[in-house]
């Protein structure tokens, strides 16, 4: 089992789904790696999500890849966006060492933060990063939050995603529990302690101060010049973020992480 690849798990970001991940999970299914990309439970336009936290995406995450752990497969976790506190918290007691600890096989081996969330601090929620207040594109309706006629508006460049795909998208985006953006947040990026990586997307200003997050919680530093969502902005750019997910695996699978 120790020479498999490992399984790839990418964790969508806040109003997004999996679907607006295909640039990433199409290339590397073809490369020959499990990718799990399961729909979160604090995003939709249901009901369901409303009350929903991170713990409810951690919950689902598990669902999908506890089996493959326990199969003695490794994993690689990628976190985008509010992705990354999930990405963060999934790690607990479900590293290689942690498990081999409890008697069990497998484990999680590395977490990436793709312009995520690496939170450094317990007690932190998101809306505690934006400074407490919700920025101009979303806002409360009931148990949600949605997205204003701000986010995705035709003429705004600072996204990177083209002009001609960009309202699309925006269509297709979806509401987000309130709670899961208010919540504090009880295990950080700074207490895993699996390998880190971070891919800090220099033209993002959506979350600005990305590497000095990645380097206060001991990531490793991988730099991309896009915006928020270099999956969406161009193939070239998702190519990057592919290289970076199967650099990390492939040092897995050769021991040297």
């Amino acid at each position: 089992m120790a020479s498999e690849k490992p399984v790839i798990v990418i964790i969508h970001g806040a109003f997004f789904a999996p679907v607006h991940y295909k640039k990433l999970i199409t290339p590397l299914r073809e490369q020959g790696y499990v990718v799990l990309a399961p729909p979160l439970p604090t995003t939709g336009l249901d009901d369901t999500a409303a009350g929903r936290t991170y713990v409810d995406d951690v919950k689902r995450l598990l669902e999908y890849l506890v089996p493959y752990l326990d199969e003695g497969r490794e994993a690689v976790v990628l976190g985008h966006s509010q992705g990354g506190i999930a990405a963060s918290a999934i790690t607990e007691g479900q590293t290689v060492e942690d498990r081999k600890a409890k008697g069990l096989k497998g484990g999680i081996k590395s977490v990436i933060y793709l312009a995520a969330l690496a939170i450094p601090q317990k007690g932190l929620s998101l809306l505690d990063l934006l400074g407490g207040t919700p920025p101009p594109i979303f806002k409360p309706i009931g148990p949600f939050y949605e997205l204003t006629e701000l986010a995705l508006a035709p003429g705004d460049t600072s996204s990177g995603i083209p002009q001609e795909e960009q309202l699309a998208i925006s269509k297709s985006l979806v509401h987000q529990s309130k709670s899961s953006i208010e919540a504090p947040v009880q295990f950080t990026a700074g207490d895993v302690t699996a390998h880190k990586t971070y891919i800090v997307c220099t033209k993002d200003v959506s979350l600005p101060g990305q590497e000095e997050l990645g380097i206060a919680t001991g990531c490793e530093i991988v730099k991309i010049e896009s915006g928020h969502f270099p999956f969406l902005e161009s193939d070239g750019l998702a190519n990057e973020v592919v290289k970076v997910i199967v650099d990390v695996a492939e040092r897995i699978t050769a021991k040297k992480i």
